[in-house]
């Protein structure tokens, strides 16, 4: 799993009746040695989001209800943008 931020959309004129419903976004990863990867979105990600992808092709045939599906990287959570404003040895006091 990786951070990535989402930097657009990729469109598909024909693709695999599996990607239904779910969105083709292009996810630049927040590692340097990581090239952009397309990924499949079920989360509702926006342009500019800060999220959680995976290379876990299971878990993305998971997501789309599909065994068979060819998909490989998909966005697994949208992190928040937030800061936390506080430590956690505050929350404990």
């Amino acid at each position: 799993m990786r951070t990535a931020i989402i930097h657009g959309y990729a469109t598909a004129t024909v693709k695999h009746p599996s990607f239904r419903g779910a969105g083709l976004l292009i996810a630049v990863p927040e590692s340097p040695d990581t090239p952009p990867q397309i990924v499949i979105d079920t989360m509702g990600s926006g342009l500019g989001a800060r999220v959680l992808i995976s290379s876990d092709g299971g878990e993305a045939r998971a997501m789309l209800h599909d065994p068979t599906s060819p998909a490989r990287w998909a966005v697994c959570a949208i992190l928040d943008p937030a800061p936390a404003t506080h430590s956690p040895k505050e929350a404990q006091a």
